[in-house]
């Protein structure tokens, strides 16, 4: 959001504070796929473990979406750490599926633990974590 100031209303009358304006970063396709891919994750991320997630089929089929997108707009040097992240999501997506989204499930797949905790994946998800931070 662009914050500017036009200096004339009442409120800014007889006032001594400086007025700046500041410029926002511009959105890109990107940063604007990755905000949808956190809010298609959310039903998941937001829910914590021991609770099921509705309508399980749907949310899977929008996050898949997001995240096709997201790695299709990446910047190529970060598209292998994006399909590598990818691969863990859609384990644990058909892991909540076959379960009718019980997240119990993710908690007792041992694979998804191996995975997530593997080097690999913690330096391909840092890379792609700083470079969401540093660019949207």
């Amino acid at each position: 959001m662009v914050l500017s100031a036009c200096g004339g209303s009442v409120a800014d009358r007889g006032s001594s504070r400086t007025v700046t304006t500041t410029q926002a970063q511009a959105v890109s396709p990107f940063c604007e796929a990755v905000e949808n891919s956190r809010s298609s994750a959310r039903p998941v991320t937001e829910l914590g473990t021991g609770r099921r997630v509705d309508d399980i089929a749907g949310v899977a089929d929008r996050v898949r979406a997001a995240n096709e997108q997201v790695t299709a707009l990446s910047p190529q040097e970060l598209r292998a750490d994006f399909e590598r992240v990818n691969a863990l999501v859609e384990r644990q997506l058909r892991q909540l599926e076959t379960n009718g989204g019980d997240t119990f499930a993710l908690a007792r797949d041992p694979d998804v633990a191996r995975e997530a905790s593997d080097p690999a994946y913690t330096a391909a998800s840092g890379r792609i974590n700083d470079y969401v931070r540093s660019t949207c």
